[in-house]
């Protein structure tokens, strides 16, 4: 079924789509306008399976998307296979069109999107078009009820833990930016499923160290208004906390604004985002300590190798963690110098823990007691 273009464009290098910071295209099309598309082939193998990202949201977030879209790049660069990037933003009214209008096409061997916030639609595209294979991040769904159908879960609340510990001992700690109070913080876009279960991850690794500890929890009610995000990052800080964990996409990055104004400490989601300002923005590099790793990016260089393999477990899903290299937290440059050795040695150790199954880290998904959940968030209230 393989249909395929020679692409006349160079795969984008992975720090020059991060640091564009607002997803614009080879045609000319910007992010900002909430639709763009980038091409790329590095000498494109005709016979290998060719993969369309559709961006459900913005690129530059340096964050969730753009780690997908890393992953789509080495698609291209590492594999040599023919991919393209499609940015129709958060306008739903959109989606359903270009699902469609891609399949019709056929001119794509896999259709890639973000799940978590397109899975109805992706699954009732992939009904009508049971030819056109897709694949689906960060969410689940019904196995063998579509058949052209593979998705792919993160264990977020197994980094989430790993970064609930570094918070608990920050705080107790005497580095520069802690104070006496054991407060931390978290801070979501919006309340949703797999927001909570990062949440109940870091919730569960703080009160491993401190069961005492107080988390304060807000939601911007936004993923990309990066204004409000520093302005309910700022109230935290001046309730006493000192660490924070934004889950919001492009609004953390008001988070992160906010860190570096009051001298405080965050912790970044999805991408290795210190790195990602390296060089450019040494203040806020420095004070994120370490992410939490939400490994979209690798999970998609997998899922094409599979299916040039053709192991692709089409129609299920599978649950990528800690082990399978799905999630994690940081090790960089900044990690190394920024957060001293001792806290560094129990977050190993606790790793280990995680690996080795010795540890039930609480989650907010699937079958989850949701009375349990709520419990487990109450406890750590202010």
């Amino acid at each position: 079924m393989f249909k395929k273009r020679l692409n006349v464009f160079l795969a984008l290098a992975l720090a020059a789509a991060m640091l564009a910071g607002c997803g614009a295209s080879e045609s000319g099309n910007s992010g900002n306008s909430g639709e763009g598309e980038t091409e790329a082939a590095a000498e494109a193998d005709e016979s290998k399976p060719s993969f369309v990202f559709v961006c459900t949201g913005q690129l530059g977030d340096k964050s969730f998307n753009d780690s997908a879209n890393a992953g789509i790049e080495e698609i291209a660069a590492s594999l040599g296979c023919e991919t393209r990037v499609i940015e129709v933003g958060r306008d739903q009214t959109k989606w359903e069109p270009t699902f469609q209008d891609l399949a019709e096409e056929g001119e794509y061997d896999v259709i890639i999107s973000n799940g978590s916030s397109s899975i109805e639609t992706i699954q009732k595209v992939a009904e009508e078009f049971p030819e056109q294979k897709f694949v689906a991040f960060d969410c689940t769904i019904e196995t063998d009820q579509y058949p052209n159908l593979y998705a792919i879960s993160y264990k977020q609340n197994e980094g989430s833990y790993l970064a609930g510990v570094l918070a608990a001992l920050v705080t107790q700690s005497d580095m520069e930016y802690a104070n006496a109070d054991n407060k931390i913080g978290f801070i979501g876009g919006s309340e949703h499923p797999i927001i909570t279960d990062f949440l109940v991850g870091y919730i569960a690794g703080a009160k491993s160290v401190d069961p005492d500890i107080k988390v304060y929890v807000s939601y911007i009610g936004s993923w990309d208004d990066t204004a409000k995000g520093k302005e309910t990052a700022i109230a935290q800080y001046n309730q006493g906390v000192d660490i924070i964990f934004p889950a919001a996409e492009q609004a953390g990055l008001g988070c992160v604004e906010a860190a570096v104004d009051m001298g405080k400490y965050i912790i970044g989601v999805d991408s290795d985002q210190s790195m990602l300002f390296a060089g450019v923005d040494e203040d806020k590099a420095n004070v994120i300590l370490t992410s939490v790793l939400k490994n979209v990016g690798d999970s998609l260089v997998r899922m094409a190798n599979m299916e040039m393999e053709g192991t692709v477990p089409w129609g299920d899903y599978e649950e990528l963690g800690i082990a399978e290299n799905g999630a994690g937290i940081a090790d960089n440059e900044y990690f190394q110098k920024n957060v001293p050795d001792d806290i560094k040695s129990v977050i190993e150790e606790k790793k280990q823990e995680v690996i080795d199954g010795n540890v039930e880290i609480p989650t907010a998904l699937g079958d989850a007691d949701q009375t349990e959940v709520q419990a487990l968030i109450d406890s750590v209230a202010p």
